[in-house]
């Protein structure tokens, strides 16, 4: 290049970059008085426009919509369509689809539980059932990579037929499913706990919840003196369903709960008749899992003194969301008041509104601190005191206190249990334990009976002998004796749910559960709510 060319040359590049820098300096400026205007679709129009690649935009929206509500609250979200869908089976009680419930801890999908009465019971589907195909499409595999692969192949409208491929004792047979509706029920087992008690519980507050619950009294109704509602772990649902649930406990006109905000006037929700279970002895278990409609339900029985509450200091959720539907079916549900307990508590727990990430890890500052297992290192957040209907003083702004405290059990709790749970063996060994032994097992009449014939078998070490030849779990003695009760526990309640369903798995666990222990003895010592006292002030009322 000759001297005069690269001045030239130098001259071209000097203004290119002096335009290029002009315009990097006014695109500047617009962006900034775009953003000002808090103009995201104009955003999202320059970059679908004017972007060096291609953007898949309903993407980026989708991914943006979160960050701008996390800015809000913990609790105001976004549900992409599959994920508003999914939700909405579990609320709503039902979907459309064969009726089965399948694990695949082996490569092949096997039916562990056939819903009574659904498409595939009267296709003739059983329990122990290897699925191989539906409609030709293989279930099994290296394509099969998830197991909502497989729920999508086995769902589909409603009467639409389809062919399962099934493998049964090493025999090839074919069952055509004509597709129905199948109940997602947020009842998830109610049994006689003792002679007189009925335990009931709940993973959810659905559409159905009222009707569920009193439909499961009125099974054992001549036999019931009291009720053991269990809401540990149960994070919410539909604010209705734990306020009609509610008044089937309270007398005519008590406020169940009341709710408020900016652009949500005061709205109260006051009982219209007299319950039917307003006078039967009721105890409610929760734990710090137990969140939202849970609090809303046992925030009321306890304000109107009408339940014993047992277990641990709730999570802390007193926020309502309503849901916006987007146009593509995806839901906003935006926070849009606070709800009060019928005393006046607000029982959220504080949040800082610039860092989500402290608020999600109060659980474990409740762990750390000790709050879990000592009654005593419970924080309140709410100084304020709040008087029952009884006149007992209660608090508020961070979750339902409980009147009695179960802390968390720690015993049998050793790194070797934690290295087992943690492997999957003992959820993998009961499976297949189960499945081979199903018709020597199935001739047990009760779960009392199933864990004779476990016991006469030497379970606990076969599975122990598994995990460590399989999932390389290596066996400590010391610390395998001292666990030894917690993993004959845990693994007896994994076979009995082939076998008695959930009932099968809560009657296991029940036998070592100390707040249910506590319950039982707590209704037949006279020791629940209503007292003979309250049903008094009820009455001047």
């Amino acid at each position: 290049m000759t001297a005069k060319s690269f001045r030239n040359f130098l001259l071209f590049f000097l203004c290119a970059a002096g335009v290029y820098a002009l315009g990097h300096y006014i695109g500047r400026l617009a962006e900034r008085r775009t953003l000002r205007g808090g103009n995201l679709e104009r955003v999202i129009k320059l970059i679908e426009t004017a972007y060096v690649d291609s953007v898949d935009i309903e993407s980026l929206e989708n991914g943006a919509i979160p960050v701008l509500l996390g800015r809000l609250d913990p609790h105001t979200t976004f549900l992409t369509k599959e994920e508003n869908l999914s939700e909405a089976e579990r609320l709503d009680g039902s979907f459309s689809g064969i009726g089965v419930q399948f694990n695949t801890l082996l490569d092949t999908p096997v039916v562990i539980r056939v819903i009574p009465g659904g498409p595939s019971e009267r296709a003739g589907v059983k329990a122990g059932d290897r699925m191989l195909r539906a409609d030709g499409k293989p279930l099994f595999g290296q394509t099969i990579t998830e197991d909502k692969m497989i729920l999508n192949r086995l769902r589909g409208a409603k009467r639409s037929v389809v062919k399962l491929d099934l493998l049964r004792d090493g025999k090839l047979i074919t069952a055509k499913v004509v597709r129905d509706d199948v109940p997602v029920p947020t009842v998830e087992t109610a049994f006689m706990a003792s002679p007189d008690v009925l335990y009931i519980r709940l993973n959810g507050w659905g559409l159905h919840t009222q009707g569920e619950v009193l439909s499961a009294f009125a099974q054992n109704a001549s036999k019931v003196k009291g009720m053991i509602l269990d809401l540990r772990d149960n994070g919410g649902g539909y604010l209705d369903a734990a306020t009609l649930l509610g008044s089937e406990f309270l007398p005519e006109k008590r406020l169940v709960l009341y709710a408020e905000g900016k652009a949500f006037p005061r709205r109260e929700i006051i009982t219209d008749h007299d319950g039917l279970l307003k006078d039967l002895p009721l105890v409610v278990l929760q734990n710090e899992f137990s969140a939202s409609s849970s609090e809303i339900f046992t925030g009321a029985m306890q304000d109107h003194d009408r339940a014993l509450v047992i277990g641990r200091r709730s999570f802390g959720k007193g926020l309502v969301q309503s849901p916006y539907m987007m146009p593509d079916s995806s839901v906003i549900r935006l926070t849009v008041a606070r709800y009060y307990t019928p005393s006046g508590r607000c029982i959220q727990k504080p949040y800082n509104q610039e860092n989500e990430e402290n608020y999600l890890m109060d659980i474990q500052e409740r762990y750390m601190h000790g709050e879990l297992y000592n009654a005593d290192s419970m924080r309140i957040n709410d100084t304020v005191q709040y008087r029952t209907h009884g006149g007992r003083i209660v608090y508020g702004g961070g979750g339902i206190i409980p009147d009695i405290f179960i802390p968390r059990d720690t015993s049998g709790i050793t790194s070797y249990y934690l290295r087992l749970a943690e492997s999957g063996a003992m959820q993998k060994y009961a499976f297949m334990y189960a499945d081979s032994n199903r018709k020597w097992l199935s001739k047990a009449k009760s779960v009392d009976e199933l864990i004779g014939l476990l016991d006469t078998r030497g379970v606990v070490h076969s599975m122990a002998a598994y995990a460590q030849n399989q999932e390389g779990v290596q066996i400590r003695t010391m610390l395998f004796n001292r666990s030894y009760e917690l993993i004959r526990t845990n693994l007896y309640a994994l076979v009995a749910d082939f076998f008695f369903d959930r009932e099968g798995v809560y009657r296991v666990l029940m036998k070592s559960d100390k707040a249910m222990q506590e319950a039982i003895n707590a209704i037949n010592k006279g020791q629940t709510y209503p007292t003979q006292k309250h049903q008094k002030t009820d009455k001047k009322s």
